[in-house]
């Protein structure tokens, strides 16, 4: 005779437990599946063996919680049915992931997983019940899953982190995508944290009014517009771009607005240009300082070199009155030609310092 009290004891409710979570897994992945992936023969089989491995599990709990011994013979029957069907799309899967090229890891992975499964299958016909075999479907299922999550990237071109989807989302750019009724069908991440009134069906009209409402400035940068956004966290400038996409025959199908973040580049930009004004300022001060300590120079150079010709005259008159001195006292007479082409020296000497000075101060008056 069946215990009827089995389902309320603690082995019933933890296996009630994990047939739960399977069952939520299950249709997780599986509506997954069908919403992110385009449909394919691979996507197929994997649901299938997905679906198979949950009732494997889920008979198994039935099983337990069946009224009557007739009724439990019958779970246990489908459970080991299901079980070996299930080995059919694994083969197919197994088959394919070998053939398509991918690496020994992803080959191993699925090859100890169906090893697991096989264990199962042969437990099942073994025997008809047990903690064992309850379970091991449970496991069989949990560790289908996880690789199935794990080798997500490599099965499915849709689901790998190249993708053009998740590159999209990825991207630092703000992508909107209108259709051709001008309502908005896609975004990216960054779109729709930057612009928090985005919804699905806003117009673009709509769009471009609320954005003009956020412009603080804009100028055009060759075909785009480089524009001044005022936002939450601050000022932040984009080069702006709208793309119309068409199809063959010229007919627009929708319009792509891309904004690229130029924030960093714009502010040291200004940076840039302020301190290139900063830097004439300096040239045109540094340039009048060198003009003023050019002046300084020029009349501290014709200070000296009239000191010089002072003093080298100064010498010379003063020899020459010594001369005429000793002429005058002495009365030597023989020595006066000799004292006269002294002064003739001397006075040459003059008209050629003279001349200097004339041409250096005319040099200075040029120069001013």
């Amino acid at each position: 005779m069946i215990d009827y009290y089995a389902a309320y004891s603690p082995y019933s409710m933890l296996l009630t437990t994990f047939t739960i979570a399977c069952i939520i897994l299950g249709a997780y992945l599986s509506a997954y599946g069908i919403i992110k992936i385009g449909l394919n023969f691979l996507l197929i089989m994997i649901i299938i063996a997905l679906l198979g491995l949950l009732c494997v599990a889920v008979t198994g709990f039935l099983a337990l919680v069946s009224p009557t011994i007739k009724l439990q013979n019958m779970f246990f029957g489908l459970r080991r049915v299901i079980a070996l069907f299930t080995t059919v799309p694994l083969l197919y899967i197994l088959f394919n992931i070998y053939y398509k090229g991918y690496n020994l890891k992803q080959c191993g992975l699925f090859s100890v997983f169906f090893l697991v499964h096989s264990i199962c299958v042969f437990y099942l016909f073994e025997n008809r019940s047990g903690i064992l075999l309850d379970f091991l479907s449970i496991l069989d299922f949990g560790i289908y899953s996880i690789i199935l999550i794990f080798l997500r990237g490599s099965l499915f071109v849709e689901l790998s982190p190249v993708s053009i989807d998740n590159f999209m989302q990825e991207l630092d750019d703000i992508v909107l995508i209108f259709e051709k009724d001008k309502k908005l069908i896609d975004t990216n991440k960054k779109a729709r944290k930057t612009f928090p009134f985005l919804h699905d069906g806003l117009m673009i009209n709509e769009f471009l009014e609320k954005l003009k409402i956020m412009t603080i400035s804009k100028k055009p940068v060759g075909q785009n517009e480089e524009i001044a956004l005022s936002l939450p966290n601050g000022i932040r400038y984009y080069q702006f771009d709208k793309t119309q996409v068409k199809d063959k025959k010229g007919n627009s199908q929708a319009t792509v607005l891309i904004f690229h973040d130029i924030t960093e580049e714009s502010l040291l930009e200004k940076e840039l240009a302020g301190k290139n004004a900063e830097i004439a300022k300096l040239n045109i001060r540094l340039k009048a300082f060198l003009d003023t300590a050019e002046k300084l120079i020029k009349e501290e150079q014709k200070a000296k070199a009239e000191k010089e010709i002072k003093e080298m005259l100064g010498i010379r008159i003063k020899n020459l009155l010594s001369g005429i001195e000793l002429i005058s006292h002495n009365s030597e007479y023989e020595k006066l030609p000799g004292l006269i082409e002294d002064c003739r020296d001397l006075m040459a000497g003059v008209r050629l310092a003279v001349q200097k000075l004339i041409e250096k101060a005319g040099e200075d008056e040029i120069d001013d």
